[in-house]
């Protein structure tokens, strides 16, 4: 399984441990990673994340959420982000992107949130996605964005180790295949 809930009760997996009309046992919620490491967070902020949001709706007992496949570090930031998120409105980024800077499209918090390395960016999107976090899914999105934004094909293999594998033929091909779209 993917991630597991815990009946606070019983401390077993929650089947039939709780519904949408019980009121919540508990205003947090632990989400634990891939290496064990837990973190508390309001279930408040918590349900910026659908999974988690449905999780806690399926049972309103459960307490801890297990996500077996996305490492602490990872984790930690994603609860920072929905912790600040929690009373500050994600800024709506506008498409497509007027800027490679990204604090020149989010606020102060989310610039410094995604200037990470592009390993943590991608696990970040890769976690926001599988989290079912929009807004920070398009965060991320808008990073990777930012990234390629006024490159060169050639530099954009560069930037993210892709190799080019096409012959100066092949190239030209697929250029004119699709000139509409690469004007």
């Amino acid at each position: 399984p993917l991630f597991r809930m815990e009946d606070k009760k019983s401390n077993t997996l929650g089947v039939d441990a709780g519904g949408l009309d019980e009121e919540l046992d508990s205003e947090e919620v632990t989400i634990c990673s891939k290496d064990k490491k837990k973190f508390k967070i309001s279930k408040k902020a918590a349900r910026m994340s659908k999974l988690i949001r449905t999780t806690i709706e399926g049972d309103s007992s459960c307490n801890e959420i297990d996500l077996f496949h996305i490492e602490g570090d990872i984790v930690e930031r994603i609860v920072k982000y929905m912790q600040y998120h929690e009373t500050v409105r994600p800024r709506e980024i506008e498409k497509p992107i007027k800027s490679n800077r990204m604090a020149d499209l989010v606020d102060p918090f989310d610039a410094k949130f995604c200037d990470v390395n592009q390993e943590v960016m991608f696990k970040l999107l890769l976690a926001a996605n599988y989290m079912d976090i929009k807004p920070l899914l398009l965060l991320m999105c808008a990073k990777v964005a930012s990234m390629l934004k006024g490159k060169t094909p050639p530099q954009i293999r560069k930037l993210f180790n892709i190799r080019d594998d096409y012959t100066p033929e092949e190239e030209e091909e697929v250029r004119q295949e699709y000139k509409d779209i690469l004007g």
